[in-house]
């Protein structure tokens, strides 16, 4: 037991999830083989077993797999769904805490730059150069759509002066990453535009800044850091609540389709964020794509089935289960119980209690885990006759 969690928390480590569960049947294997072979607690029973130390290593798997089989039943969806809200929060507001400042942080500092005397003027070389290659593109093409003319027009006019001032700049570029979130939906060469001109925005924007000396300056790469991160929370906030539906008048969130929109538009976050923030965000999300919403649960596959498909399912189980028991009546109730005991659990799991045990199963699967494999290792020692300690005949020559 004491090598089982060992074994359970190096595995955690390595690999959690899986890694806990393989490192407590690694270290529950390697701890009934110890006590087996060299019994340094000198419990008595060290006469060496291979069936006790194959039972160490294999029970580990049942309670990871009876979690599995429950929370794949149909019903916990709902519940899997709450723990995932409480993780990220109704909005994804724990996910933005990850890299945003507080709302309202680059005003502040925008503010405390102009009244330091900061009049920059933002020379818009790059993003006339981009609305120019547009332009042609779309002059030559039969096939732009008005958007892309649109965007073409609109941004001729922004650059036309030459040079904007900072807070007309920044107003634009807000708005332009709006129109590239608004585009989101439905693709196309105008997306790939807008994406251009934001890009473009960007480097005009750093380039003016690299002039901006002293105190001032400082306080304006500080706004401009914090008015990126907002911008990027901003893409975060339409991504996630794009990813939303609502099933049975709950909301429910497809991780699978978030960490899709944040790697189709990585081009653009990248400029707003750094490379490691980036993948710091979908490393958080990971974990969490397994969590299927309540109409799409490919992942777990046993509620997907249909009711008769189930039923035969859960009554070869519950046969199986109740002819080693109890012989051949024994798997005819079984199999009825099977039945049952599948349908009754999977409607209680769609009560408020059901959905808050199957969160806390969620939330802490590999202390369950743990503990369930306790339970079932001091069951096995419990249960095993005891064993005389076999004697070790030492060769003569070696005395």
């Amino acid at each position: 037991m004491i090598g089982g969690a060992l074994g359970a928390a190096g595995g955690t480590l390595v690999a959690p999830g899986p890694g806990t569960v393989g490192g407590a049947m690694v270290g529950s294997g390697a701890g009934e083989a110890l006590t087996q072979f060299v019994d340094p607690f000198k419990s008595g029973v060290t006469e060496a077993s291979v069936a006790q130390i194959v039972a160490a290593t294999g029970l580990p798997m049942v309670p990871a797999a009876a979690r599995r089989v429950f929370m794949s039943l149909p019903g916990a969806a709902a519940g899997l769904q709450e723990f995932l809200f409480r993780r990220l929060g109704n909005a994804g507001e724990r996910v933005l805490s990850l890299f945003a400042p507080t709302p309202g942080t680059a005003t502040r500092l925008f503010e405390a730059a102009r009244q330091s005397g900061a009049t920059l003027n933002i020379a818009v070389t790059e993003t006339a150069q981009v609305t120019k290659e547009i332009a042609e593109e779309v002059g030559k093409s039969k096939f732009a759509t008005s958007g892309s003319a649109a965007l073409a027009k609109k941004a001729g006019e922004f650059v036309e002066p030459g040079a904007v001032p900072f807070n007309e700049f920044r107003l634009n570029q807000s708005d332009l990453g709006a129109v590239v979130r608004s585009l989101e939906r439905k693709g196309g060469a105008a997306l790939g535009r807008a994406k251009q001109l934001y890009g473009a925005m960007w480097d005009d924007l750093n380039a003016a800044l690299g002039q901006a000396q002293g105190p001032t300056g400082e306080t304006l790469r500080a706004a401009i850091d914090a008015f990126k991160r907002e911008e990027a929370a901003a893409f975060f906030k339409e991504f996630f609540t794009a990813s939303t539906l609502r099933r049975v008048g709950r909301q429910n969130l497809d991780v699978d389709a978030l960490m899709t929109k944040i790697d189709r538009h990585r081009d653009v976050l990248k400029r707003l964020l750094p490379e490691s923030e980036i993948g710091e965000v979908l490393t958080t999300l990971a974990p969490l794509a397994k969590i299927p919403t309540m109409a799409k649960t490919p992942r777990l596959g046993f509620e997907t089935m249909p009711f008769a498909e189930r039923a035969v399912v859960s009554a070869g189980a519950g046969a199986i289960l109740g002819g080693v028991t109890l012989g051949g009546a024994g798997a005819v109730g079984g199999a009825a119980t099977g039945v049952l005991a599948t349908e009754a659990i999977s409607v209680a799991l769609t009560t408020a209690p059901g959905r808050l045990f199957v969160r806390m199963m969620a939330e802490r699967g590999a202390t369950l885990d743990q503990l369930g494999n306790v339970l079932l290792q001091s069951s096995r020692v419990a249960l095993s006759p005891p064993r005389a300690r076999p004697q070790v005949r030492i060769p003569q020559m070696l005395r």
